[in-house]
């Protein structure tokens, strides 16, 4: 069930498609290509980006955070090969399910591998694994200098089969790729010692977005496109990139005016007062607030667009209800439709900005929209 057909967020699937073209252009052929569709597909949503990506014959693979987003996609007919990034229980229904309906899964420790092997024993099918290796990000996998072992462990398990090596860049957005060079290195090494003994594996992976921008090097099998595949840039540096490769923001977030009230000067607006009005003026209630997914943080920062023109936001953002100054605005009504994030007219506010008057990143602004808010693909 939606939260209110008062606000909801259109999706665009020639920006979506465009994005994804673009990056196969970048790496080839040969490079297998996975959309990361994990927490929502960055709020723009998991099945609706999913059923985008399924008819895309660029896509190879789809990545999700869990066990739960990988049978969901099963659920709704998803046929393309997807991996399981990060997490699961080990809940041997859930497991067994996984297993019957083909849904690759991270492995990084031991108990994680030998428990699954028993599982498929039982079924009588192989299950498919990725091994996570930690070259330096300090996250979930197991260290390098330990992974050699492990993984020599692992391929004598007669019901797994070890289908991918990957690891994760810690720096790879960043100007200076000395750590990512390091990591890949590191990772590259151990795909040698494997290889001297036999052990061959059909696909190893590291690159997110901005590291498959940035070095052919970083691609090795399949390169994992994330924020990128929304047409939101990652890289600290990405001005001369962005030149080369033009990318199409894929979300718009809507809502609509429900209420205009006149404000008197001197009256105060919102919890705790924290905007005056100097003069008379006009405000609109908006229906969306921070449990919609738009940040407090934007109270009397923030701006939206209305008519073609910038509205600022003017009190505190309230758990559902935003109120914005339309002074300037000639005919303004109740219903009349609102930009939150995307474009109206000439005027564009996107994720990038907003992310930067409150000193965090675009991932942020997208994936916290609120899950229950229709998407609407166009």
């Amino acid at each position: 069930m939606s939260i209110s057909q008062n606000s909801w967020v259109e999706i665009s699937r020639s920006a979506l498609i465009h994005n994804i073209k673009q990056f196969r252009k970048i790496i080839g052929p040969k490079v297998r290509l996975m959309v990361v569709v994990k927490s929502n597909a960055y709020g723009h949503g998991l099945l609706e980006v999913s059923k985008i990506c399924q008819k895309a014959r660029e896509v190879d693979w789809l990545g999700v955070v869990n066990l739960e987003e990988a049978l969901a996609l099963r659920k709704n007919q998803i046929k393309k090969s997807i991996l399981v990034l990060s997490y699961y229980t080990l809940d041997k229904n859930q497991l067994s399910l996984a297993i019957q309906k083909n849904v690759s899964l991270v492995v990084y420790q031991k108990e994680q591998f030998e428990y699954i092997d028993k599982i498929a024993g039982r079924l009588n099918k192989k299950a498919k694994v990725h091994f996570k290796i930690d070259t330096g990000t300090s996250r979930l996998g197991i260290p390098s200098k330990k992974a050699f072992q492990c993984i020599n462990t692992l391929v004598k398990c007669k019901n797994l089969f070890l289908e991918g090596l990957f690891t994760h860049y810690a720096t790879a957005e960043e100007k200076n790729q000395d750590f990512t060079i390091k990591q890949t290195q590191e990772f590259y090494r151990l795909i040698q010692e494997l290889e001297k003994i036999n052990i061959r594996i059909p696909l190893k992976h590291a690159a997110c977005s901005a590291a498959a921008l940035v070095d052919k090097a970083y691609h090795f099998d399949m390169i994992r496109l994330g924020i990128s595949l929304y047409g939101l840039w990652s890289l600290e540096d990405y001005q001369s990139i962005k030149v080369k490769y033009h990318l199409q923001p894929a979300l718009t977030w809507k809502t609509r005016i429900i209420q205009i009230k006149n404000i008197s000067k001197g009256q105060t607006i919102g919890y705790g007062r924290t905007y005056q009005a100097a003069k008379n003026m006009k405000i609109a209630v908006l229906p969306v607030g921070y449990y919609e997914g738009y940040d407090r943080r934007l109270s009397n920062r923030g701006e939206v667009l209305i008519r073609g023109k910038r509205c600022p936001i003017r009190g505190r953002v309230c758990m559902n209800l935003t109120m914005v100054d339309v002074s300037r605005l000639k005919n303004v009504k109740v219903s009349d439709e609102v930009v939150l994030v995307g474009q109206q007219g000439k005027e564009v506010i996107n994720a990038d900005e907003l992310a930067q008057k409150i000193n965090t990143i675009n991932y942020e602004i997208v994936t916290r929209i609120n899950p229950l808010i229709p998407r609407i693909v166009q």
